[in-house]
């Protein structure tokens, strides 16, 4: 880059410069120079860009919507009951998918499903799409008239991480035979398949040894590059992509009596989300990761009348925390003890957050393996093909008419 005086800029501060720029101006400034389209490509540059910006990821059917948590931020300390916010539609592909559930995020990546049970990782800020192919090792499907699709043979959870070590992004699953299908109640094994997002494949793992079936556990967390499911009322697992093993953490005891349970990401802590239907709950945040003498009660509420689900801690506070509740979006504030909901303005009436809603940060990351070929690749590589083929045909058929 040249200044005025026609001196060039030294590469170390075009760097920091473009560092903090949004990813959408990156997206443009690409076609600068191929200096600056080598340089914002780079995997090392697209790592430590990373935009520590949350922002929230909610829908319900084929809407998808993005929302910066910053505009929460002005309300905090301002009396009203509701907070407008403005949501980005977001639109992958045509004609939509039928969403079903948010899995997880890590470095601005979302892994999702839709109501055919196909998985797919997704980038929101450059609505880049992709499809993971379905693992071999997977349980057989079989329909049933009267039990409905596979989800009534066998269940599957799933967890997504970074494995920093290998530079791969990886996605393990979680499978075990539904012991009331009939279908095969003698096995009682839980499977583990991985998928690496680098090598576009799966692989077999030895059998997990923990009860990954628990009624009363609803969801997992990505902490520390490990994703964490509840196994039992007093024990905590964490999956490690990069080793590829499990670990366990202990509860606080003091919790076991609790009639529904939540894993959840605290902005980079684990925490554990308790509580009793009609009557309330606690979080509890684990102060330094892996210790659990460091567990301490963050918030201990009574008023929600139905199980609830924390999301994150809105940035900049540390005393205002997200929660989806039944098809809303809910901001509580610790020491006012006191809920706000969240409205899209010019959106739905309420946030829909029936996927399960989850925050992200913003990167040029790609969902896609390295070597995939792009809409484009295929394009032309197909539009050659017919080429190849229409000049075949023709010298052909001219060899045959003068024959």
């Amino acid at each position: 880059m040249s200044t005025s005086s026609g001196k060039s800029v030294p590469p170390e501060i075009t760097q920091a410069i473009l560092r903090r720029l949004p990813v959408k101006s990156l997206g443009r400034f690409k076609s600068v120079s191929k200096t600056w389209n080598s340089l914002i490509s780079d995997p090392h540059f697209i790592k430590t860009h990373l935009r520590q910006t949350r922002k929230l990821i909610v829908g319900s059917g084929t809407s998808l919507y993005s929302i910066d948590m910053n505009q929460l931020l002005p309300y905090l300390n301002i009396n009203t009951n509701d907070i407008p916010v403005t949501g980005k539609v977001l639109n992958f592909r045509s004609p939509p998918i039928q969403w079903v559930e948010i899995l997880g995020t890590c470095m601005g990546l979302v892994l999702a499903r839709d109501d055919d049970d196909t998985i797919f990782l997704m980038n929101p800020t450059t609505q880049v799409l992709w499809k993971l192919p379905v693992s071999p090792f997977a349980l057989p499907v079989e329909d049933d008239k009267f039990l409905g699709k596979w989800r009534a043979k066998f269940f599957v959870r799933y967890g997504f991480g970074y494995d920093s070590a290998n530079d791969d992004f990886k996605v393990v699953s979680i499978s075990f035979w539904n012991p009331e299908s009939g279908l095969d109640p003698e096995c009682t094994d839980t499977f583990v398949r991985v998928y690496s997002l680098r090598n576009n494949s799966w692989s077999k793992l030895p059998n997990s040894r923990y009860d990954h079936g628990t009624f009363y556990a609803v969801s997992g967390a990505l902490v520390n590059q490990n994703y964490h499911w509840l196994v039992s009322r007093s024990t905590i697992v964490g999956f490690s992509f990069t080793e590829e093993e499990f670990s366990e953490i202990r509860l606080p005891g003091s919790i076991e009596k609790a009639g529904f349970f939540d894993v959840v990401d605290m902005n980079g802590k684990l925490g554990v989300f308790v509580g009793v239907v009609e009557v309330g709950f606690e979080l509890w945040v684990m102060e330094e990761y892996g210790v659990s003498e460091s567990w301490r009660c963050m918030v201990s509420y009574n008023g929600f009348g139905s199980p609830v689900r924390p999301v994150c801690l809105v940035e900049g506070s540390n005393r205002d925390i997200v929660f989806e509740d039944l098809g809303r979006v809910l901001v509580y504030n610790i020491d006012q003890r006191r809920c706000r909901n969240v409205r899209m303005v010019g959106g739905p009436r309420r946030l829909p957050v029936g996927l399960g809603g989850t925050c992200y940060v913003e990167t040029l990351e790609s969902p896609k393996p390295p070597h995939a070929l792009s809409s484009r690749d295929i394009g032309a590589f197909s539009n050659l093909c017919k080429s190849k083929l229409t000049g075949w045909y023709l010298g052909a058929k001219k060899l045959l008419s003068k024959e």
